[in-house]
Parts: C-alpha cells; sequence; structure tokens
C-alpha cells in the first residue's frame, strides 16, 4: 500500500497524534526507538538525511529512556527539536504501518519544467533537487528505486554515498544533465588551445583543396584559425576544445577516405616538376614521380574520378611534350630585315599575355614573344606585305635555326612517308604566336626576359640555338576578327587520337641533308555535329547580335543538356521533332600529319601548319571505341534514363598501332569571309576582282582540363597545285598581317553604300 509522503491533510494529523503520545507518555514508543536504529545507520552520511542526526538529539533519547526527565525538560525538548521531531514521528507512523515508498512517491519530487542548461537557474534547480531527495528518503530507498528501474548496474553499488544516489536518479532516470558535463562544455565552448595535426605531402594537398579553398571552408565551419607547421608537417590549429574535436575528427574521416595508386606513364620518362604541380591542380589528385623508376607516377586521389583525371592528364601531358620537341621551326624575314641590308632590323623578347589560359603544358610563370624593335623614323614597324610581297612574293627569307635558306613547300613535304601521294596531300595553317617559355623548374612569375635588349636576329637565332629554350605555338584570332559576331555556326564534339611511338617509328624516307626534318604520326580523328533544337538555335541568333565575340565560349555538358532540354518540354505543336544526332553527321577520318612553326617577328600573328594525309572511314571500319562513344552520346542527348556524359578511352587499338587521347573538345565552328581590313564590306562582297579569304574560325573547350582555345585556320587541299598554293599563301599573308582598325560603329561596314 502507497503512503504519500507529503500529503496535505495526512501529514499533519500524523504529526499532532505522535507529538500527543510522545508528551503524554515522556518518551518515544518502540517505533521510534526502532526508527532511530534505522536512520542512525545513516548518521555517517555527509548530506542531510531525515530522522534525529545531532548529537543533542541522542542524549535526550538517552534521558527519555532512563524515565528520569521532568516534564520543564520534555516541554524544552519538544520546542527545541520541533521540526526534526515531526518529520521523525511521521516516519516512525510510516514504518509503524510497514509501508515503503514507491516510485510514484519519487515522481512527486520531480519539478515539472527543466531549466534551461547552461544557466544559472539550471545549477540552483539541480542542487535544490539534490538536496529534496535527500531529506525526504533514506539511503536504501534512493537505492532501491535506482535497482528497480536500472536493474544491476555501478549506479547501484552499495558503498555509494546518499548523496550519489540522488544523482544518479536524477541524472539516469529523470536524464537532467550533470553539472560536470556542463562545466566541461562550458570549458570546451571558452577555452582557446592548440594542436597540430601531423600530415603528409599528399594529404595536406587534398585537404587544401584548390587554391586553398577547402580548408578555408573548414577554418570557417569550425570557426578556428589554421597555420601551416614545416618541420615536422602538420596543420597547427588554434580554437575552443570542441572545434578542435571535431576537426579532428573530420580530417581523420579524409585521411581514410583518400585513394592511393601507382601508375606506369605510356613513356619511360618523368613528368617536368612544373607540369606535375598543374596536372595536380587539373585533376585535383596529388601526382608525384617515382625516383626509383622513371616513367611511373604516385597519385593519391580523393576519389575515382580524380584518380581517372591524373591518369589521363600526365599522359597526354607526356605525350604532348615530346610530340612538341619534335615541331622544326622555322623564320620569315621580309626583304631588307637580313644582317646584309644597310639598315638591319633589330628585335627583342618581348613580355606576351594571351587572352586566355595557355595549354597546361605550358610554364605560364613567363612568356616571350619575339617582335621587331619600333624605330623613332620609321610610321610604322610592321611589314607591309603589299610592298613587301609576303610569303606568296617569294622575296623574303624562311630560315632554319642553322642559317640555312629554304622554301617552305619543300620543307613542309619533305621526310613524307612512302606510299603517299603528294596530289592527296593538304595542308592548313593556324594563327597564333610562337611563345618562348623558361624552363619548367623557375616557377617565379617574371617579366623579364632571358634575352635582354635588342640584336639583329642573327644573334638572336644564334642564342636561340645555344640555349636550351622552349618554343611552343599557342593559337589565336587576329585582332580584326575578335569584334565580328559569327556566322553559321556549328557545333560538334571532337575526339582526335596519336600513335604511341615505336621501334619501327620512322618509316619514311631518311634525308641526309641539313634541312629541318618533319615528324610525321599517325592520327585518328572523330567529329560528331550535334543538330541544335528550335530553342538553341533562338539562342544562337540573339548570340550573333551581340557587338563582340565571346571567344571563352565553349560546349559543356551544360550546353549539351540545352540541345535535349526543349525536346522533351515543348509539346508537337510547338515544335518539330528535330534529331538531336543524325548519323550522317559523324564524320571519322584516319591518315597521318606533320607540323610545323613559322616565326614572323615583323608581324602581328606567327603561323603553324599541318600537312595531312588522310581517308575517310565508314561506320564498319571505324574503332569499337569510337562507335560505342557515339552510342552512348546519341542516348545521353536524347535524355534516356541513367545516360551519362561519354568519357572517350585514353588508349585504344587500331590498325596494329596503339593510340593515345590528344585532344577530347567541344567545338563552336564557324565559317569567315576576310578582307585585308578585317571584315568585308557590302562593296567587297558585290565586286568580283576582290578577293576574299575564306577562314575556318573555332571556340573550343577542352573537356578533359576544361581550357578554352580559339582558332583561326585557312586550307589548301590541293599542295601539289601552284595556283592553289599561291592562293594559300597569300590567305596566310592577309590573317598573319591583319591590324587594329579605327573603331566603327556596328554595322556601318555593311551598311557602307556604293558610290559607283
Amino acid at each position: 500500500m502507497s503512503v504519500p509522503l507529503f500529503r496535505q491533510v495526512t501529514i499533519p494529523q500524523s504529526l499532532s497524534a505522535a507529538r500527543r503520545v510522545a508528551l503524554r507518555c515522556r518518551c518515544f514508543s518502540v517505533a521510534v526507538a526502532h526508527a532511530q536504529t534505522r536512520h542512525g545507520q545513516d548518521h555517517g552520511d555527509a548530506a542531510p538525511v531525515a530522522g534525529p542526526s545531532s548529537g543533542k538529539q541522542d542524549a535526550s533519547t538517552a534521558d527519555d529512556a532512563k524515565g528520569k526527565p521532568s516534564l520543564k525538560d520534555a516541554k524544552a525538548d519538544e520546542g527545541f527539536f520541533e521540526p526534526f521531531s515531526r518529520v521523525q514521528s511521521y516516519l516512525a507512523s510510516i514504518n509503524a504501518t510497514g509501508a515503503e515508498p514507491t516510485l510514484e512517491d519519487l515522481e512527486q519530487c520531480r519539478p515539472r519544467v527543466q531549466p534551461p542548461p547552461h544557466t544559472p537557474q539550471y545549477v540552483e534547480a539541480y542542487t535544490e533537487l539534490i538536496n529534496t531527495l535527500c531529506r525526504s528518503f533514506t539511503k536504501e530507498q534512493l537505492r532501491k528505486f535506482l535497482v528497480q528501474v536500472l536493474g544491476t548496474s555501478r549506479h547501484c553499488a552499495k558503498n555509494r554515498r546518499k548523496a550519489e544516489y540522488a544523482e544518479s536518479i536524477v541524472e539516469q532516470l529523470w536524464k537532467w544533465p550533470t553539472l560536470k558535463e556542463l562545466e566541461k562544455a562550458k570549458r570546451d565552448r571558452t577555452e582557446i588551445v592548440s594542436k597540430a595535426f601531423p600530415v603528409t605531402a599528399s594529404e595536406l594537398f587534398l585537404i587544401l583543396g584548390k587554391d586553398g579553398m577547402d580548408l578555408l571552408r573548414l577554418s570557417k565551419e569550425y570557426d578556428v584559425h589554421i597555420s601551416m607547421q614545416r618541420k615536422p608537417m602538420a596543420l597547427r590549429v588554434e580554437g575552443t576544445r570542441r572545434s578542435l574535436r571535431g576537426l579532428g575528427e573530420r580530417i581523420y574521416s579524409l585521411k581514410q577516405s583518400f585513394i592511393t595508386e601507382t601508375y606506369n606513364l605510356p613513356s619511360p620518362t618523368p613528368i617536368p616538376l612544373g607540369l606535375v604541380q598543374r596536372i595536380s591542380r587539373l585533376a585535383s589528385a596529388y601526382v608525384e614521380n617515382d625516383p626509383s623508376s622513371p616513367g611511373k607516377v604516385k597519385i593519391v586521389a580523393r576519389d575515382q574520378h580524380g584518380l581517372t583525371a591524373a591518369k589521363r592528364l600526365a599522359s597526354r601531358a607526356i605525350h604532348e611534350l615530346e610530340e612538341t620537341s619534335k615541331i622544326p621551326l622555322l623564320t620569315y624575314l621580309p626583304p631588307g630585315a637580313s644582317d646584309l641590308a644597310m639598315y638591319p632590323h633589330n628585335y627583342a623578347l618581348y613580355p606576351h599575355f594571351p587572352p586566355r589560359s595557355l595549354p597546361f603544358t605550358m610554364n605560364n610563370s613567363g612568356t616571350f614573344r619575339l617582335r621587331r624593335v619600333g624605330e623613332w623614323l620609321t610610321s610604322d614597324f610592321r611589314e607591309d606585305v603589299h610592298r613587301t610581297g609576303g610569303l606568296a612574293g617569294g622575296n623574303g627569307q624562311v630560315m632554319t635555326t642553322s642559317k640555312q635558306q629554304v622554301q617552305l613547300r619543300d620543307v613542309l613535304l619533305h621526310d613524307l612517308p612512302e606510299g603517299i601521294d603528294q596530289s592527296r596531300v593538304a595542308v592548313q595553317a593556324s594563327m597564333g604566336h610562337v611563345l618562348l617559355t623558361r624552363q619548367s623548374g623557375e616557377q617565379q612569375a617574371t617579366l623579364t626576359p632571358p634575352l635582354m635588349g635588342e640584336y639583329p636576329f642573327s644573334k638572336v637565332r644564334e642564342w636561340i640555338a645555344q640555349n636550351p629554350v622552349k618554343m611552343t605555338f599557342v593559337p589565336d584570332f587576329p585582332l580584326p576578327l575578335l569584334n565580328t559576331p559569327p556566322e553559321r555556326e556549328s557545333v560538334k564534339q571532337r575526339l582526335v587520337y596519336h600513335a604511341l611511338p615505336s621501334g619501327t617509328e620512322g618509316s619514311g624516307s631518311t634525308s641526309t641533308s641539313s634541312s629541318p626534318s618533319t615528324h610525321w604520326r599517325k592520327v585518328l580523328s572523330l567529329e560528331v555535329k550535334i543538330a541544335e533544337s528550335q530553342a538553341f538555335e533562338t539562342k544562337q541568333a540573339s548570340r550573333t547580335e551581340m557587338p563582340q565575340r565571346d571567344l571563352e565560349e565553349g560546349l559543356s555538358l551544360a550546353d549539351l543538356e540545352d540541345t535535349q532540354r526543349p525536346l522533351s518540354t515543348a509539346s508537337p505543336m510547338e515544335a518539330p521533332s528535330i534529331p538531336i544526332l543524325d548519323p550522317s553527321e559523324v564524320y571519322c577520318w584516319a591518315g597521318i600529319e606533320a607540323d610545323l612553326n613559322l616565326m614572323i617577328p615583323d608581324r602581328p600573328m606567327d603561323l603553324q601548319f599541318t600537312v595531312r594525309s588522310s581517308t575517310v572511314l565508314s561506320e564498319s571500319q571505324q574503332p569499337a571505341e569510337f562507335q560505342q562513344f557515339v552510342a552512348e552520346l546519341r542516348a545521353y542527348l536524347q535524355g534516356s534514363e541513367n545516360a551519362e556524359p561519354p568519357s572517350p578511352p585514353l588508349l585504344l587499338a587500331y590498325g596494329g598501332e596503339r593510340y593515345i587521347l590528344h585532344s577530347n573538345m567541344s567545338v563552336r565552328q564557324s565559317e569567315e569571309m576576310v578582307s585585308d581590313s578585317g571584315r568585308p564590306t557590302l562593296k567587297e562582297l558585290n565586286h568580283d576582282k576582290v578577293e576574299l579569304t575564306r577562314a575556318l574560325c573555332e571556340s573550343t573547350l577542352d573537356l578533359e582540363t576544361n581550357q578554352k582555345s580559339v582558332h583561326c585556320e585557312v586550307f589548301c587541299a590541293e599542295m601539289a597545285s601552284e595556283t592553289a598554293w599561291m592562293r594559300f599563301l597569300r590567305d596566310c599573308d592577309r590573317l598573319s598581317a591583319l591590324r587594329e582598325q579605327a573603331r566603327e560603329p556596328i554595322g556601318s561596314s555593311l551598311l557602307e553604300q556604293d558610290d559607283d
């Protein structure tokens, strides 16, 4: 039977009855004596307990047992021990009835509202609650409560103090936070400490992220200050204890998620140090050469995607460096520019800042272009092709680095492999700049050229031949074409594969002359023209109305999604169904080609010539990898379920050769008509005697590196034809010598009327 301890009616009546019995009999009953015996066991507890526990109470009880105290003494004892005797008498009455407190009685002491932790009110309420439990129950009763709920537990051990039992009830049964936990949490929130987290070079690179953005994000997320410690390599972190604990767990989880793999490159050549860093940044993976094995690299990445990207970029970089080093370099000097002239021209290396990012294989710490130095008494220090005749006139000099004067067409067709008919050889010329870069180990950016001062070209040529400088061609647009809007633009995706060198390389004829030798390579190419939906054409039409050409825009995956989105949302009444990928628009060819760079320091642009002999491949003749790529691209553009952007293979085999991916680009292509002033006027378009140049302009986006570039090219399909060759040279002269014209109102050239 349950007897509530604090019932408002029963408690006063029981206390009054017990008091009258004590005064009438002048001594405690047997039940009181029994209660004294029970509570005397808890006399040693430090916390206050119910019942007579003081020394004076024990003395009065002993006097009553003798039966000698007077009525006056009893009345004095009653007034002095009134509070204790009331509680003791009530407990005695409970014990006399044989009733024990239950969990319901314990719940009566539980506050209805718990104050918020981390506040002074919580500490006061917690302390008051512990005192209430200690005053209301005995040590054994508190222990029994814990046993009933928790069973056999360390909180129910018999060797604990009474206050500890009360704390266990509050914390374990009622789930109140402990004061120790609150104090520790407060210390964790407010106390500033410093700790070093050891990391390796690869771990540090991945934790930093691109340009340190990931580490900055961690610093803001955990509200800590992070610095670098070199010896030993570690991250020095300052912040609160709680922040450091969370950051430490985050760093540990990141380290466990990193993937490490050793990869063999296609060529047994170590990657230059500067290029290793650029590959690591592009792929978001740590790449380092294995010093014990050239051509082997160690890659540490966050995920499989970064690991694959690092492998592809490292393989491409090594192959492109080898091919670039084999491209011969020629120089064209106009009449009167050589050292034999009366007033020879002087040349110097000028810093060059391209408007777009350089190829990732180039050292971007400093790029320079060889240009003619201007003179005070000359109005223009650039070549006037109308006066000199240019390349087509044949009055200038085309020289090699060994001072040998050569003919351009002879060099292009030199060392042509056996079995190749010259009548089927075509050539294209790309506009751009031949740039000189510093050694790959020099990472500090500088404007100081490696060759200071101005010199005649013979001195510059000698310096280039004696110093291990790297000359790289970077494509670009002529200045007048930068302001012309594209016309009839098409969108393509292009894959280009180059054959890896083999032991039998160099099957072409062997030359014994000192002429520069062109390096012929086998090539596989796949072009897929992407048909544009009606909405996409509207987007392109609005783009052509812009006064400036958006040279930076390439075809990204978002653009490919735009081509299919209108088809899935438009109704049949709004737009006709347009095939996303027409099989007839897939163009694949295989052949051989070679490159040659022509440096023209007297003009704004240099040239790169590419000689090619190719054969178109039908669908059945194409490599299986190409057919699979086209099928995956078609499924992706048509919006098939679970379709992802296709990724071409890094390596493939075809015709007994192993090919490596050279470029994976999306292309925006248009044809431009160019005159001597840039964009032709209506008069020039309608005049039959005005010869115009048809140039192919492309804006490309490398889907492997996300780098954008622009190309302006002219073609000669029949090198053996003298007429076609001279027309080709005149086109090269026109595009490479185009100058910046005075800005005119948009459309004024087209609206110009013919006064005749």
